[in-house]
């Protein structure tokens, strides 16, 4: 029953015929993450199909493709259970990460502020380091509607000891420094680009879409007494090596504290990773993830045709994947090298709806198994 009903929402949509809940999205106050919350989202490392899709209003989105295979958990504790807490004083929460990583925020009833990062190698050079934005960059804002934007320019800024460095760093300058620091800019630029219906796991959502667009160079700066700061980035060779652009898109919807989706997407525009809300329905993802068995899994299943090729286990080699229809008939084929796990996508959208069989060849073209697969259509 909720298969048709959402079929019979986007038929409405698709149609021109008025659907009266879809409407622009203002991100209510309520949106925004408190201290002691924990927001949950699927993680699609390997997304097929999605696309952010075009600007403006009264937009559809079908993210039916989307399959998550474990949930992430981010947990907004007090900020004095960080160890650089006093680091942060302005800092009411923070974000515990992987290999002692901690993200700092000041969290109000209408935004999220990004204050600073703390801990082990954070920018992968080796040292223990704390970086305070100057100024504050908002994370989140309340209260954002469709057309608006909000640009923000910031440094994200690391004090180094000199003697954490060895000398020999320092012996092609006309100076001997006596502070060194190293500095992520942040110039990022968040526009809410777009509104309109999400369709996610049987499930439809009125969401604001804002896109992100940030660039970052990490650039290193010295100085020596009463003089000012210093650039001497290119001496170190850095240049546009230090130089990362990205484009982030989030649907949000009017009250809940996670974006409905998040689509990360890399310099080509394409998207490399999509998050979503975990709840009831969408959990249902992780008891159908890719099993353990040896093979090939094609997910998802039911399709409208894009798919994830996800081969498990397998002896280093080629393979071959053929699908053909129920008469026999073969539809499409392709080759791969596979050492053990391997994913990559496939676009059958071509395909007509019905029951197709999928097969994995080796080399010798003998057939280690056969499942079936459906296209259907929205």
């Amino acid at each position: 029953m909720k298969k048709l009903a959402t079929r019979w929402v986007l038929f409405l949509l698709l149609s021109g015929l008025p659907f009266t809940t879809n409407s622009q999205v203002v991100l209510s106050g309520s949106s925004i993450p408190g201290v002691g919350d924990t927001l949950r989202q699927m993680v699609d490392n390997f997304p097929v199909g999605l696309e952010p899709g075009e600007a403006g209003g009264d937009q559809v989105w079908d993210f039916s493709t989307i399959q998550g295979l474990y949930v992430m958990e981010t947990v907004f504790h007090p900020a004095a259970r960080g160890r650089a807490s006093r680091e942060f004083p302005s800092a009411n929460s923070v974000l515990q990460l992987s290999d002692g990583l901690e993200n700092y925020f000041q969290l109000t009833d209408e935004e999220l502020i990004e204050l600073g990062v703390a801990g082990s190698d954070p920018i992968d050079i080796g040292m223990q380091l704390t970086g305070e934005y100057y100024p504050p960059l908002v994370g989140k804002r309340a209260q954002m509607s469709y057309g608006e934007e909000l640009k923000q320019s910031s440094s994200l800024i690391f004090p180094l000891r000199i003697s954490q460095l060895p000398d020999t760093l320092f012996a092609d300058f006309p100076f001997r420094p006596d502070s060194i620091r190293l500095r992520v800019q942040v110039d990022r630029t968040d526009f809410a680009d777009a509104w309109g219906i999400l369709l996610i796991k049987e499930q439809v959502f009125n969401v604001l879409r804002v896109k992100r667009s940030e660039v970052t160079r990490t650039r290193i700066d010295v100085k020596s007494g009463f003089f000012p700061w210093i650039d001497v980035s290119d001496i170190f060779g850095i240049g546009e090596l230090g130089t990362q652009r990205s484009n982030t898109y989030f649907f949000y919807d009017e009250y809940e504290k996670e974006p409905i989706v998040t689509l990360n997407a890399d310099k080509d525009g394409n998207v490399v990773r999509a998050d979503y809300i975990y709840n009831d329905q969408t959990s249902a993802d992780l008891r159908i993830a890719i099993p353990d068995e040896r093979g090939l899994h094609v997910y998802p299943n039911p399709s409208y045709g894009l798919v994830s090729l996800n081969f498990v286990d397998l002896e280093p080699g080629r393979y071959t994947v053929k699908v053909r229809n129920i008469l026999g008939v073969s539809k499409w084929e392709s080759t791969f090298v596979v050492d053990g796990h391997k994913r990559t996508k496939a676009d059958l959208s071509n395909f007509e709806p019905g029951t197709y069989l999928y097969s994995l060849l080796d080399h010798n073209n003998n057939i280690i198994m056969t499942k079936r697969l459906v296209i259907i259509r929205p």
